[in-house]
């Protein structure tokens, strides 16, 4: 793995579980709010996507699976 592309990586990763952790705190405090759930989902679906692109497999299907959720909750398949 080039070592160049790492640094990217991780250097983006983090400032998107850093978007993610801020959002799940406010969809605490406001469960329905669908542009919170919206910012969720794709924040998710970036980190999923770079996650493969980097061969993360277990990063990318954790992310893969919380997609989903948050892709029900956007389609109100669940409450």
């Amino acid at each position: 793995m080039n070592e160049q592309y790492l640094s990217v990586f991780l250097d983006e990763a983090r400032e998107y579980m850093e978007s993610l952790n801020e959002n799940m705190l406010k969809l605490e405090k406001d469960p329905e709010d669908m542009e919170i759930i919206n910012e969720i989902f794709r924040v998710l679906h970036t980190l999923k996507g770079m996650s493969a692109t980097m061969g993360f497999e277990n990063m990318s299907k954790l992310c893969h699976r919380m997609e989903n959720i948050f892709d029900d909750l956007r389609n109100e398949k669940m409450k």
